[in-house]
């Protein structure tokens, strides 16, 4: 069965095929538009809580684990966590912005989680504009640098630029620079308020021009890069696959329905991942409504439906919603 039959299967059955944890929001970088609410706190899950937690997503077949943050490798317990899970045979991903990934980490991190891919964040193509949005002097050279050093190890690395206004003009030479060190880039273009209501991230939103000037870069490097999640979701029975086939875990047990989506469907402190994912209200609430979704779109012309929209944002007051 394909990547694709499988992810099929589990939006429309309700697998929780994905899940992403959040281990910390703890980083040495500080993003302008991070959405991480630094002064937000709670009990921090055990490396005991994190276990079963493990062992409960296996029995609900969950295949993606990602490990993300704030940077995921600044808490204490990360190679411990992502050692377990390799070993119970998940595929697992990091997101860290790689400030910290110089050649004795990375190998370590080779050796001791062999991660599926590591997903590493690019703000720009020069040092003005990158380190604009990371807000810490160096942290462009310091990334090239190690970007080498996991290529030389031969750790899986892929690229992350989310869109702004900050680097709209650089989209094509942020591009060249991936092809030129032979990493793929994915591209990003949601921006979303912090989740302490701070609306000030969407200040710098990418212009509609911009995206509309990123999906014709794409158009003509399809084949040498990874695309965008810009064109419509697959014919799913639902819109989306937040709370149908994947969910996001904070640094203090609460699971969303995704992401972006942060109504907390429930907390691991006080109950079981599995019984969230089979009896939450919040997550039978939101496959309803992704499934009305997925039939309004069904509904529409194949024009129409290239106006994709996040409905977690919507639902959260961080987007627009362009089909209803």
């Amino acid at each position: 069965m394909s990547y694709q039959a499988l992810l099929t299967k589990a939006v429309n059955g309700n697998i929780p095929f994905s899940v992403l944890l959040e281990l910390t929001y703890r980083c040495n970088l500080d993003c302008y538009y991070c959405y991480n609410d630094r002064t937000n706190g709670g009990r921090s899950l055990s490396v005991a809580q994190y276990v079963s937690l493990f062992a409960d997503l296996r029995e609900l077949a969950t295949m993606n684990l990602t490990f993300s943050g704030g940077e995921p490798l600044a808490h204490p317990h990360f190679f411990t966590l992502g050692a377990r899970a390799r070993a119970l045979g998940f595929v697992i991903r990091v997101k860290s912005n790689g400030h910290r990934l110089n050649g004795r980490l990375a190998r370590r991190l080779l050796n001791e989680v062999d991660p599926f891919v590591v997903e590493i964040s690019l703000h720009g193509a020069s040092a003005a504009t990158h380190e604009r949005q990371t807000q810490v002097a160096g942290s462009f050279g310091r990334l090239l640098t190690n970007l080498e050093q996991m290529q030389a190890l031969g750790l899986r690395v892929q690229l992350n630029s989310t869109l702004t206004a900050w680097n709209e003009t650089e989209m094509e030479a942020m591009s060249a620079l991936a092809e030129r060190i032979a990493l793929p880039l994915r591209w990003n273009v949601q921006i979303t308020p912090r989740d302490n209501g701070d609306r000030a991230p969407l200040d710098i939103a990418a212009s509609p021009q911009a995206i509309s000037r990123l999906r014709g870069l794409l158009e003509q490097r399809r084949g040498t890069e990874t695309t965008i999640d810009l064109d419509p979701p697959p014919p799913w029975g639902k819109y989306c696959g937040a709370g149908a086939s994947g969910l996001t875990v904070d640094p203090w047990g609460n699971v969303y329905p995704c992401v972006q989506w942060r109504v907390p469907a429930g907390n691991l402190h006080r109950e079981n991942v599995r019984d969230i994912w089979e009896r939450s209200p919040v997550l039978q609430s939101v496959r309803v409504r992704t499934e009305a979704l997925a039939a309004t779109v069904k509904a529409r012309t194949a024009e129409a439906t290239k106006e994709w929209f996040c409905p977690a944002l919507v639902e959260t007051g961080g987007g627009e919603e362009r089909l209803l």
